[in-house]
């Protein structure tokens, strides 16, 4: 009997947004990073991929069948395919924090960001232009609201540890990593009273945050000290090569382990000589943070924030006007940028392919650069007063 057909794909209005999302709730990291490879910049084309600890998502317009009929076929087990206002208010309570495992992190905004910009890069739709721009502008809004102290993964780590091995104060915590979360682990330690030391691969790097922390520098690979942590944190973007020393001093303590890493850096060998003492990223996800929680009010108010957002932003899809410019102007530069680019090659007939690669990569990037603020204009073009003046400016 021959196996039944998959399900066709939902095809929403041409004007819609489509989300694929993935996220440690639902899909493993493993399968995440599977669907990650898949998320090209020919894959996606117009649109914008967001990879953060815990999420793989991608984002594109309803226009571009293709690319919705390849990603479909390659969300894993557990992914959502959102579509129209779902896909809209989605990205905007990313934006917020809403949907991070640490309510309103600072973190997942500035990944988004990121995000936003590579996809420049690449040539973003105007209409995942206006909506990322939107999301952003909500998402500052919502931290501007934030009274004390912002908390993040580390701080979760944090309070891993500390549900297993009792109160960090006083007792000695190693973070390995010396990037963005690495420094806020060194943070978050040093805020719950630890005495903190840091590793990293780049010994310059971790230098210096031990000379603006007080935080100590510790080996890499500790050896046989390693036992003496009361818990590690490990926030790398690689793996963490610890020899059988360190294993052994390890294996033999009551330390905890928090691996914040995506892909994970601790090596699988250690998972059975650690048992639940090691903490990988995705355990976070599905046993919630186990920090206090923002209290009804302020959720509400987030709540209320993102349906806001993401019911302007839908009205502005039913007005084609401001878009419509967004689309004719992006057409516009990259004629020009074209056909300064040909002459070049006809001056220049021997240039090498890489060369060609390179000027062709630079000049698509500087476009995308001078086009990033009468873009976001229209993107808040309320009263149509930007969209005028794009046109007459640039003769569209």
């Amino acid at each position: 009997m021959p196996a039944p057909r998959p399900a066709p794909v939902p095809t929403p209005a041409p004007d819609a947004v489509v989300a694929f999302v993935t996220h440690a709730r639902h899909v493993p990291a493993q399968e995440r990073e599977r669907f990650a490879a898949r998320l090209t910049d020919d894959a996606i084309g117009g649109g914008l991929r967001l990879e953060t600890c815990h999420r793989v998502e991608a984002y594109v317009v309803a226009t571009d069948d293709r690319a919705i009929r390849a990603l479909d076929a390659a969300l894993p087990a557990g992914g959502r395919l959102l579509k129209g206002d779902a896909a809209v208010r989605h990205a905007v309570a990313v934006a917020v924090g809403r949907d991070s495992i640490v309510v309103g992190e600072d973190q997942v905004l500035h990944q988004m960001r990121e995000s936003v910009d590579a996809a420049r890069g690449h040539g973003l739709d105007p209409t995942l232009e206006r909506l990322f721009a939107v999301a952003l502008r909500a998402g500052r809004r919502a931290r501007s609201w934030r009274q004390g102290p912002g908390r993040s993964l580390a701080d979760v780590a944090l309070a891993a540890i500390e549900r297993q091995s009792g109160s960090v104060r006083d007792r000695e915590i190693l973070v390995v990593g010396a990037g963005r979360i690495g420094r806020l682990a060194v943070a978050a330690a040093t805020a719950s009273g630890a005495s903190v030391w840091i590793a990293n691969r780049s010994e310059e790097h971790a230098v210096a945050i031990t000379a603006s922390t007080g935080a100590r520098l510790e080996a890499f690979d500790p050896g046989a000290g390693a036992g003496r942590f009361a818990g590690i944190v490990v926030a790398l973007g690689g793996p963490w090569p610890i020899g059988p020393e360190t294993l052994a001093a390890l294996a033999s303590s009551p330390t905890v382990v928090v691996d914040l890493s995506v892909p994970a850096a601790v090596p699988e060998s250690a998972s059975e000589v650690f048992g639940r003492r090691l903490v990988p990223a995705d355990a976070l996800a599905l046993a919630g943070d186990g920090l206090p929680g923002l209290d009804r009010g302020s959720l509400a108010r987030l709540d209320a924030l993102v349906d806001s957002t993401a019911g302007k932003f839908v009205d502005w899809l039913g007005v084609r006007d401001g878009r419509t410019t967004a689309e004719a102007l992006v057409a516009h530069a990259d004629r020009e940028r074209q056909a300064e680019v040909d002459a070049l090659w006809r001056m220049l007939p021997d240039l090498e392919p890489d060369a060609r690669d390179a000027i062709e990569r630079m000049s698509r990037h500087l476009a995308s650069r001078l086009l990033r603020e009468p873009l976001e204009r229209l993107g808040r073009d309320a009263d149509g007063r930007a969209e005028q003046a794009a046109r007459k400016l640039f003769a569209l």
